[in-house]
């Protein structure tokens, strides 16, 4: 076998077998990962079966929003949201009906290609419908963070603009009626009760007929999302993911779980959707479960024993979250009470998961969690475990599909072998345009020929697994020695007395930082 292609009347994806990826610098050492069969656990199969992962993958040109209408066309009856707050259920067809009255609003309202609309709100379906009516639009969202507050909301309006509306949630929107006392702010679009100055929701998706504008994007030049990202220093910055950057992402980070099988996946799976879609791990995510056709199970806020007991009853097959959500499921007095067993697969992403966790994870579940790793400018995924690749509980894993990875000294920037620290850099066609409107910060971290520098602190073994080791401005300096952090931190939770811990560098006059 050389090339599979998944294909429909929307676009085509083509899996290549026998040909090296172009991102890649060749005989890397996670190179012979790729390329290969494996049998994994399969929708509840107990033989499990054979998929074959291709080297490569040519990914299609097209919008963000086209992976939901692919879904409404093909799988138009499956339920693609089911909001457990307020018990609602929403199939495919429905959610492209609602992004399309939304669409047609905006446009309506003067909203277009250079424009971008705010999206400030909890999880919830209207979340997702505002998303695809923004793009279809040709206007670029930005996910606003409901737990920030109206400075943050006038930061982002100054910096970026372009921010020609913003839709929200009532009880949120008295911190953008004080942003729009700072800041101009044309339309606000209110889901729930309406405030004086603003738009119903509901008013507004029933006054539009379901015809989205007809707008040409350039996926690869145009921007999907303005995702504002904080880091460790100064105001947060402006991410530029164009839609191309995010299609790519999603397809990376699922075809290198199901390969040539994943027609057969295609509306099968079930999601317990915790993560939160105002960051950009969330957001890419949920364009992976409607490119799959899978049932999102949506929360207002993550409780533990709901999200364990929705595993149960209803089979979720994928389980993607952040340490402290497995933290506190593993601790709960419920956790040995609910079946997880059907999860094929388990992510956790955002942070380092203490291995201690992914073994009781195991216990329950069968199979340790598959640590990830990105970031936002790279939308986000770049590392992964996939289901195949055995685990190994402090790794990030390996580089995705069509990412190439090194690590690097961060002065000279010149490459390190294997098993030594260095900053870690990375490589591929998910990472961001740059920072908006911030040239020279975007020259710090990405490179003419596309390295990206992530500001961690990494190395990798002979198998081409990758650990992170910390912050490159993380690092401890005792006596002339380099201590990292998770070190001390990783010895301590070896002590059964230890629930969590952190090890912190304090200045110290003789010895440069004690611990």
């Amino acid at each position: 076998m050389s090339e599979v292609k998944l294909s429909n009347t929307f676009y085509e994806v083509k899996m290549f077998y026998d040909k090296d990826s172009p991102w890649v610098k060749p005989e890397r050492p996670w190179s012979k990962w790729y390329g290969k069969n494996y049998r994994i656990k399969w929708y509840n199969r107990p033989e499990g079966e054979v998929v074959s992962i291709p080297r490569t993958v040519e990914y299609p040109e097209i919008p963000i929003h086209v992976f939901g209408r692919e879904a409404a066309e093909n799988f138009p009856n499956n339920v693609a949201i089911y909001y457990v707050p307020e018990e609602r259920k929403y199939t495919y067809r429905e959610l492209m009906y609602w992004s399309d009255r939304i669409a047609a609003g905006l446009s309506d309202l003067g909203v277009g290609k250079g424009d971008a609309v705010g999206v400030y709100m909890a999880n919830c379906p209207e979340f997702v419908f505002s998303l695809y009516g923004i793009t279809q639009t040709g206007a670029a969202v930005i996910p606003i963070n409901p737990l920030l507050k109206a400075p943050d909301i006038v930061h982002i309006a100054k910096d970026s603009g372009i921010l020609k509306a913003v839709i929200c949630t009532s009880e949120i929107y008295p911190e953008v009626e004080k942003a729009r006392d700072e800041v101009g702010i044309d339309e606000v679009i209110v889901v729930g009760e309406a405030k004086q100055g603003t738009i119903s929701y509901k008013e507004f998706v029933e006054k539009y007929p379901p015809k989205p504008p007809d707008i040409e994007i350039k996926p690869k030049e145009d921007l999907c999302a303005l995702m504002y990202t904080g880091g460790t220093t100064g105001l947060p910055k402006g991410v530029m993911l164009t839609h191309y950057n995010i299609v790519v992402n999603v397809l990376q980070s699922y075809l290198a779980n199901t390969g040539n099988r994943t027609a057969e996946v295609l509306g099968k799976g079930v999601i317990a959707a915790v993560l939160p879609m105002c960051h950009v791990f969330g957001f890419t995510m949920v364009q992976g479960y409607i490119f799959a056709k899978s049932m999102m199970i949506m929360y207002r806020g993550f409780d533990p024993e709901l999200v364990m007991k929705h595993i149960e009853q209803y089979k979720c097959t994928t389980f993607i979250g952040i340490p402290l959500m497995y933290h506190v499921m593993i601790n709960h007095p419920s956790f040995g009470k609910y079946d997880l067993s059907s999860l094929s697969l388990s992510v956790s992403g955002a942070d380092s998961l203490p291995a201690h966790l992914s073994e009781k994870w195991k216990e329950k579940v069968g199979e340790r969690v598959g640590q990830g790793y990105g970031l936002s400018e790279a939308s986000p995924v770049t590392h992964s475990q996939p289901v195949w690749l055995p685990k190994i509980s402090d790794s990030i894993g390996i580089p995705i599909l069509d990412t190439d990875a090194k690590v690097v000294d961060p002065d000279t920037g010149d490459e390190l072998p294997p098993g030594q620290v260095g900053e870690l850099v990375v490589k591929g066609p998910q990472v961001m345009k740059g920072y908006w409107k911030q040239p020279e910060k975007t020259k710090e971290v990405l490179s003419e020929d596309g390295w990206l520098r992530t500001g961690d602190l990494a190395r990798m073994d002979e198998n081409g697994y990758f650990y992170i080791v910390g912050r490159t401005k993380d690092m401890i300096k005792y006596k002339g020695y380099k201590v990292m952090p998770e070190d001390v931190e990783r010895e301590l939770y070896k002590h059964p007395a230890v629930l969590e811990c952190a090890a912190i560098g304090v200045p110290d006059p003789e010895v440069g930082e004690t611990i």
